[in-house]
């Protein structure tokens, strides 16, 4: 899962914003390809159609991060699904 949301904040939120992750790679317009490049053992995409708030206390440790250049992708992946696209 692709956790969301400034450092900063995190660590006070019981609630954290995330964006899961699947294999399942359906060829969804805003579906995100990560992929080795990205730190990802398989190849996955993100499913912003998924997003959703777990316990902080649930996530488990941090695999990769995601380079600053891929977060336009995510942006414009969670307008599309969420019909705020122009």
């Amino acid at each position: 899962m692709l956790v969301l949301g400034r450092a900063e904040s995190l660590s006070s939120w019981s609630q954290v914003p995330v964006i899961p992750l699947s294999s399942q790679i359906r060829g969804l317009p805003w579906e995100v390809k990560l992929s080795d490049e990205d730190g990802m053992a398989v190849v996955s995409v993100l499913k912003p159609e998924w997003i959703r708030s777990v316990e902080r206390a649930l996530i488990g440790p941090r695999i990769t991060a995601l380079a600053e250049h891929r977060w336009p992708e995510v942006r414009d992946a969670l307008l599309l699904v969420l019909g705020l696209a122009p």
